[in-house]
């Protein structure tokens, strides 16, 4: 088990070699790679950018192994969801989470489990199928709307999908916020691959705060990943505070204390 931060507590904009340095002095040497925060990343001579930013983080030692695609449901062969699973591969990222589908076209929630079901597991299929090609495992993971909410319900699309290139993502901060508490991770038939772990006060407002800023149960829930036999990464999703920054040095204040909490949490994990 690894600390991973995503990229995304930076400014928005494109990541280079400068800010892989910055996260690499903080402590941080394996990162998720937010594709949605990195404005135009994905745009022009896009491949080449992302050819730069590997041979950087390998002259750096520093490792791309999570990442979140753009909140997109176009798949087609030139969509920035396709870009992303081939970025995936060029920075060997063998993780990325797509968001499944929550929202119908009238704008109302998927409330119905089967329609929910039906609609991702169409929408995840020839996804999958082009991941693996790419070599990447693509994870949903829980959100805040209709069915997306409840873990055991991601985890039923997983069963649905049934590939080894697919499975799911327990997002803390998404299960505090929509007051279902991080318990519900039992609830669920396969054991999540990865994490996105964020606090918040549980009110349906998705701070992304620092654990321990928030009103998770920490501890607990560090015990219940041990009880579920969880095998992943501890990855933070944890930039709301750090792009409120006013400055560079306040902003690193704030991912050094993220660092800290973070090695806490592993070092408690792994007494247990």
């Amino acid at each position: 088990m690894n600390i991973v931060t995503t990229t995304s507590v930076l400014p928005l904009g494109l990541l280079t070699a400068k800010s892989l340095i910055r996260l690499k002095k903080i402590g941080f040497t394996r990162l998720d790679i937010g594709f949605s925060h990195l404005k135009d990343t994905l745009e022009g001579d896009w491949e080449d950018r992302i050819k730069s930013l590997k041979r950087a983080a390998d002259e750096n030692g520093i490792l791309f192994t999570h990442s979140h695609a753009v909140n997109e449901t176009d798949f087609s062969a030139d969509s920035n969801l396709l870009k992303c699973l081939k970025a995936c591969s060029l920075l060997d990222i063998p993780y990325t989470v797509i968001h499944p589908i929550w929202k119908k076209a009238d704008q109302t929630f998927y409330t119905d489990k089967d329609e929910f079901l039906t609609v991702n597991t169409a929408f995840y299929l020839p996804i999958v199928k082009a991941a693996e090609n790419y070599g990447v495992t693509v994870l949903c993971e829980n959100l805040l709307w209709g069915c997306s909410v409840y873990p055991e319900i991601i985890s039923e699309l997983v069963s649905a999908v049934d590939s080894d290139y697919f499975g799911w993502c327990f997002d803390t901060g998404h299960a505090n916020a929509s007051g279902l508490n991080t318990d519900r991770i039992t609830r669920a038939g396969n054991v999540p691959l990865s994490l996105h772990i964020h606090d918040n006060h549980g009110l349906f407002d998705d701070e992304h705060l620092l654990p321990g800023d928030g009103n998770i149960d920490w501890q607990h829930f560090l015990r219940l990943l041990k009880k579920i036999g969880y095998k992943g990464d501890l990855v933070f999703e944890t930039h709301h505070q750090s792009l409120r920054a006013g400055d560079e040095n306040e902003r690193n204040l704030i991912l050094s204390d993220l660092l800290s909490r973070a090695e806490k949490m592993l070092n408690y994990y792994n007494g247990l």
